[in-house]
């Protein structure tokens, strides 16, 4: 029997880019995405417009955040740079984002809390468009626009005033507790760059999750929505409801019948493509089946083929 590792290949296709609608500082409703970066005190706060844009977007839509330039964000930097993305609704649903530690790897989901939990780090939350806003009128710094303003950050007493009607991201963010909202949220929402991010060839990414206000008496995972890229050049994407990296685990076979174990993806269309034929150019290879999305787990895919006892296969994921 020949070697069943090489069959062991997932492919993933690209992804379409699309468009965003903005909201502004002065003009901020409650729901437009928040996307803040924080660095030695000084803040860059963003609205990259409501999110039901993100929500409503179609699968694996590239949305670019266009509403900062890199003048702007050179003010507070892309090396070492921490940042976040999040939003509220009324109801206390959040929205925020959870860095991966690797690129490819999608993080483990933020919890859905009560009502009255998530109202804590809504609370922390609504002070920082209003906040934005009292430096866009000053301003501290003359790059700021009406969708990007760059702001004091570590804001002690004495600057306060200049803070009349809310607070930095920053500040906000630490509190008395030192970070996650005051203590409010269940985690860290920030990504922080490498002090030589810049240099690097790979981009880092944040996924993006949805927490609606349970009972508090279960643990309920929330909804992954999609992640936010941010380019090694300062530029930044987001890409909704995105095709993941499908897996062959293991390929066995008893008699006529091969036992493919697999893991696909919460969304996109995965395709079991299989051939005897390995070096076959891979637009020739026979479709064997679609596979069952809408989890991460493994399962099993039983193929029987009696004429083709040697057989390869690979996931096409779109």
């Amino acid at each position: 029997m020949l070697n069943k590792k090489i069959g062991l290949i997932a492919l993933l296709t690209s992804v379409a880019a699309g468009g965003v609608w903005a909201g502004t500082i002065a003009s901020y409703a409650t729901g437009d995405v928040l996307v803040c970066f924080q660095k030695a005190g000084v803040d860059m706060v963003v609205d990259a417009g409501p999110v039901t844009t993100f929500t409503g977007a179609t699968h694996n839509q590239v949305i670019p955040i266009t509403q900062f330039t890199g003048t702007q964000l050179a003010q507070v930097g892309t090396n070492g740079v921490s940042w976040s993305a999040f939003t509220w609704l009324g109801d206390n649903t959040l929205f925020v984002t959870k860095g991966r530690s690797s690129v490819n790897q999608q993080t483990t989901p933020w919890v859905d809390a009560s009502s009255p939990v998530q109202y804590g780090t809504t609370f922390q939350m609504g002070p920082i468009p209003p906040g934005a806003l009292d430096q866009l009128n000053i301003p501290t710094y003359a790059v700021s626009t009406s969708t990007a303003v760059v702001e004091q950050g570590n804001v002690s007493g004495v600057d306060a005033g200049n803070y009349p009607d809310g607070d930095s991201y920053q500040n906000q963010l630490a509190g008395a507790y030192g970070g996650n909202f005051d203590g409010t949220f269940q985690g860290n929402p920030e990504n922080t760059t490498s002090n030589n991010f810049t240099l690097k060839a790979s981009p880092v990414r944040s996924d993006f999750y949805q927490l609606t206000p349970n009972g508090g008496h279960q643990t309920v995972l929330g909804t992954w929505l999609g992640y936010f890229e941010f380019e090694t050049n300062g530029t930044m994407n987001y890409v909704a409801y995105p095709t993941t990296m499908p897996v062959i685990n293991t390929v066995s076979r008893s008699g006529a019948t091969a036992t493919i174990n697999y893991k696909t993806g919460l969304y996109g269309t995965y395709t079991l493509l299989g051939t005897n034929k390995i070096s076959a150019p891979l637009s020739t290879w026979p479709v064997v089946n679609t596979l069952s999305t809408g989890d991460t787990s493994f399962h099993n895919y039983l193929d029987t083929d009696s004429v083709n006892t040697n057989k390869f296969y690979i996931i096409e994921g779109q």
